[in-house]
């Protein structure tokens, strides 16, 4: 670790890096939306609406990570509900919190917001770089509930940039938001298929997150199996 440079910028993953998805309950979800429809036909019954959902899922969302293409959530539920002729009082994507909010529960990531903190307290910039069909108001949004936005330059998702990770585009312009060059960059992930390979493609420091159990040797620059460490290499690196 001693070898390393210590970063201009930290760039960092969300779901099981920074924030860990606990539970999913789509049903919620699909109950709260068609309660918000203004128009909808006798056949968009629950169960119905939540067939044509898994079918969507399973066809299209399922696939994002095979061709790294990012699809939107206004998008796939549009493919939902315009199915079914459902209208509702605005664009789909005015509810895309609330869905976000009946759907999903998550917890922050044990030590996540003390490394945040001791990082941001030497200068470091830090921000968010997701794969997420969910806006990066909703990305924020839990980062925040977990008290883990105060130090963050920007949430960036691939929702907004078509691409996910680990292509290389994402990263790329993750850096020039975040104002530093890809080799003055540390890049913290859990996943080396996404977030590690992704990262060293497009020329950062890969840092990977991984979980104690898992005894996969991988080819990051440094391997951290708790946030404690990701400090501790931080320390351990070479002023610039």
């Amino acid at each position: 670790m001693s070898a390393l440079r210590r970063p201009k910028a930290l760039l960092v993953d969300y779901g099981g890096t920074l924030v860990e998805e606990l539970g999913y309950e789509p049903r919620a979800g699909v109950e709260l939306l068609l309660s918000r429809a203004i128009v909808r036909p006798p056949r968009a019954s629950l169960d119905a609406v939540l067939q044509r959902a898994n079918r969507v899922t399973r066809e299209v969302a399922a696939r994002r990570a095979q061709f790294h293409i990012e699809t939107p959530w206004p998008a796939l539920t549009r493919l939902i509900y315009d199915y079914f002729g459902v209208e509702f009082s605005d664009h789909p994507a005015s509810f895309e919190l609330d869905f976000w909010k009946a759907t999903v529960t998550t917890r922050a990531m044990p030590g996540a917001a003390d490394a945040l903190d001791n990082l941001h307290g030497h200068g470091v910039p830090i921000a968010v770089v997701s794969n997420s069909s969910f806006g990066p108001d909703v990305i924020n949004y839990e980062l925040d509930r977990h008290g883990l936005a105060e130090h963050l330059a920007f949430v960036m998702v691939s929702a907004d940039y078509a691409v996910r990770k680990p292509n290389r585009l994402l990263f790329e312009t993750a850096a020039a938001r975040i104002g530093a060059e890809p080799d003055d960059i540390w890049f913290v992930g859990d996943s080396l298929d996404v977030d590690v390979a992704g990262a060293r493609a497009a020329g950062m420091t890969t840092v990977w997150l991984r979980p104690r159990d898992d005894e996969t040797d991988g080819n990051a620059d440094v391997i951290a199996p708790d946030w404690s460490a990701v400090v501790t290499a931080f320390q351990a690196a070479r002023p610039r």
